[in-house]
């Protein structure tokens, strides 16, 4: 299948991946207890003791699987679309499996494995493949489904980022709340991101993703974070926006476990993609809906 219209293509993969990503994050709401917070000593927080424990967290997920429901409008929908008691699975860095439902029929089943992704739709018996990444309309940052997935959840890999590239710019002492700002250059011109974190422990609470040309690709809020018995920081509830596509999505757990075992998918992509032809499934062109 050919996508020749990036503007096509690169909302499919926006709205593909908004199906997918709010089925098993949310799940973290009954397994964690609620997070305890503390306050720093000193004027204002450490740029390192910040990223040490955003960066100790995000490498403490392996694996998750987990099961919840997500609310989702785009340009295409005249309502808000919410799926129910749906499932995921994400194995770091490059495997995400999700089964989306509405009601008790299955609706949706989405693969992103390395560079390839296949989206099923059962009931119309139609399904969507791709691989690798196209650029979004509105910027020059080429994306793939997985690159959304981790924008969501794991925007950054915060021990390799230069500390050359990383300023403090505030802190509130009251809520304990700092915004730091992280540069494609070292003379701190070209904005790459814009987090809001709170403390301590320090995790995740806003974040703003922009392209080389100055553009917001996506943000992002994080609320209610919870607690595993392993002490691993995740929120119950995710809100995410890529304005410049008009979509959003937001997603609420219920269950969830991390580090569990998965799996590998058993054939390639373009295999499976083989057998839904010859079971009677129909590629749909993302240039011609």
């Amino acid at each position: 299948m050919k996508l020749k219209n990036y503007r096509y293509y690169s909302r499919f993969v926006l709205y593909s991946i908004l199906f997918l990503f709010p089925l098993g994050w949310f799940s973290c709401a009954h397994w964690g207890t609620s997070l305890e917070r503390g306050k720093i000593t000193g004027v204002e927080p450490q740029l390192e003791e910040i990223l040490n424990d955003l960066s100790k967290n995000d490498q403490s997920i392996q694996t998750l699987k987990g099961r919840g429901t997500f609310t989702l409008k785009t340009p295409q929908l005249d309502t808000i679309y919410q799926l129910h008691q749906s499932d995921i699975s994400f194995r770091m860095p490059d495997y995400l499996y999700v089964i989306g439902r509405k009601y008790t029929a299955t609706v949706l089943r989405m693969t992103c494995y390395k560079d390839e992704a296949l989206i099923e739709l059962p009931t119309e018996r139609q399904f969507y493949y791709q691989r690798g990444g196209e650029y979004f309309e509105s910027s020059d940052t080429r994306v793939t489904p997985l690159d959304i997935f981790s924008e969501t959840f794991f925007p950054e890999i915060w021990e390799k980022l230069p500390r050359s590239k990383i300023l403090l710019k505030s802190f509130d002492p009251e809520h304990q709340k700092a915004i730091i700002e992280i540069y494609n250059d070292k003379h701190h011109k070209q904005l790459l991101r814009r987090i809001e974190v709170q403390g301590t422990p320090w995790v995740l609470v806003n974040s703003e993703r922009y392209s080389k040309q100055g553009i917001l690709i996506a943000k992002s809020s994080r609320e209610n974070y919870k607690v595993t018995p392993e002490g691993i920081r995740f929120p119950e509830t995710i809100h995410c926006e890529f304005p410049r596509e008009y979509a959003f999505m937001s997603i609420k757990l219920n269950r969830c476990s991390i580090n569990v075992s998965i799996d590998e998918p058993k054939i390639g992509l373009s295999q499976q993609k083989e057998k839904l032809l010859r079971s009677g499934y129909v590629p749909v062109d993302i240039e011609n809906p």
